[in-house]
């Protein structure tokens, strides 16, 4: 099977043609030099148009999660995160992109001040050193100081950044990494993915850039509300009105927390068998979720409850026309998963399969401390199953 489905670049010199042999073996910090020293080498237009030009700022700019490897900018204010990583197993796709989710949503919690101080650490500058590079370019791109803080301090605030992955020698399959994207609405992000190919031709080197993978931009609604104004859902329809403050609830949150520690703990904790599989975000509720194919039609789901004294994991599908068509497809692999799941799964193969199949530990208390490693081992042993199980069926 090929590597990839391009081929190799060919110089046409008057009445010879030459083939350009590709320098293999690079390794990341000669990609994060070369994205660094000249940015023109990255396809901003194919990706996001609004983010040209980008000025690079700096490398290894430290992040309370690690240092991030590139950090750019453009004169009006856009950010860029840029990780640079080489691309050498599948197991690396959901890491890196994991990564750099997590860079930018560290820099979705700084102010402008936090920026500018970390910069100037970086750089061993003083002074507005972001908004200086920026516009040390020409005049075209000219904007005041107080307008570029606001746009910045805006980006950071609304997590709107590029986030770009550039490597070497990306394969087959990367363009699936954009699933790991679809739990991160909570930012506004446009992603891209490229690879640089690196070509000798004489002492000079030639580089190929090629854009992998792009999303558009995941847009988020900010409601803002005059305090003592709440959001409240009657009959299916959402108003506005006043209602009196909400008290605290001290059983509710003592379950928030243990919930928020539990799930960050397992979750820390989990390892899939399937590289491609994104992992679920953390929650301070009852439920995490996983979706095994590339949307929200149908997911894995392992959950708490007190009331029927147990723990448990389900797939289901979601009960409409898409959900159901899924459900469809799905329930040929009736027999198949039946028999790879066990008989410890408790199955609903009713002719929509919307009820999905489940299974369950009962448990006396299932908040008991002492019961926390022996869930914990239960939903890692049956999340990997279900995702075994079903992913590679839903992606047929």
């Amino acid at each position: 099977m090929k590597k990839s489905a391009y081929g190799k670049p060919i110089l046409i010199k008057e009445n010879t043609t030459e083939v350009l042999e590709r320098i293999e073996n690079v390794d990341e910090l000669t990609i994060q030099n070369l994205v660094f020293d000249y940015p023109d080498c990255l396809p901003i237009s194919e990706i996001d148009e609004s983010y040209n030009p980008l000025i690079p700022i700096c490398k290894e700019l430290r992040t309370p999660v690690g240092p991030l490897d590139v950090l750019m900018a453009t004169p009006n204010g856009d950010l860029a995160i840029i990780e640079t990583k080489l691309w050498r197993n599948p197991e690396a796709r959901r890491k890196v992109v994991a990564q750099i989710l997590d860079y930018a949503n560290e820099l979705s919690k700084w102010s402008y001040e936090d920026l500018q101080r970390e910069i100037n650490r970086n750089l061993n500058k003083k002074r507005n050193t972001l908004f200086e590079l920026t516009q040390n370019i020409n005049n075209e791109y000219s904007i005041s100081e107080s307008d570029f803080v606001d746009t910045v301090s805006r980006n950071l605030f609304r997590g709107k950044f590029l986030l770009l992955i550039v490597g070497d020698g990306i394969k087959e399959g990367a363009v699936s990494i954009t699933e790991f994207l679809s739990n991160s609405a909570h930012m506004n992000f446009a992603f891209g993915m490229v690879e640089l190919s690196i070509y000798k031709y004489l002492n000079d080197k030639i580089v190929l850039p090629r854009t992998i993978a792009k999303t558009t931009e995941i847009h988020k609604i900010n409601i803002e509300l005059p305090d003592g104004m709440l959001i409240s859902q009657v009959n299916n329809v959402k108003t506005n009105q006043a209602q009196e403050p909400v008290q605290n609830n001290p059983d509710l949150d003592k379950r928030r927390l243990f919930f928020t520690k539990f799930w960050d703990e397992f979750i820390s904790e989990l390892d899939l068998d399937d590289p491609g599989q994104a992992l679920p975000n953390p929650s301070r509720h009852q439920n995490i979720f996983i979706y095994p194919a590339n949307n929200k039609y149908s997911w894995i789901s392992a959950y708490f409850s007190q009331s029927t004294k147990r723990v448990g994991v389900y797939f289901k599908c979601y009960n409409d026309q898409n959900g159901l068509e899924i459900a469809e497809k799905l329930h040929q692999y009736k027999n198949e998963i039946m028999e790879e799941l066990g008989d410890e799964v408790i199955y609903s193969w009713d002719s929509s399969l919307v009820d999905g199949f489940a299974v369950r530990l009962h448990l006396e208390d299932v908040y008991d401390e002492n019961n926390r490693e022996l869930i914990k081992d239960f939903f890692k042993k049956w999340i990997n199953s279900f995702v075994n199980t079903i992913r590679p069926r839903l992606k047929n």
